[in-house]
């Protein structure tokens, strides 16, 4: 099995989003400067990785609250 080190600098300022996209799936993931992580990858599986913006991260907290009250 192969491995994809992604690592978000410790002096950059940014959140990254790292997407993992699998038999229909979707998992995503956000790495805070400093963090990193560590994914296995087969020839099924594709990632990706962008930049999060603050308006992202208020959209998908105020997505989870909604969930969870339902």
């Amino acid at each position: 099995m192969n491995m994809v080190l992604i690592e978000n600098a410790a002096g950059s300022s940014q959140v990254i989003t790292i997407i993992e996209e699998f038999a229909g799936h979707s998992v995503s993931r956000d790495l805070n400067p400093g963090d990193h992580a560590e994914i296995p990858v087969t020839q099924f599986k594709s990632i990706t990785v962008r930049e999060t913006y603050p308006d992202d991260w208020l959209s998908r907290g105020l997505s989870r609250n909604r969930a969870a009250a339902a």
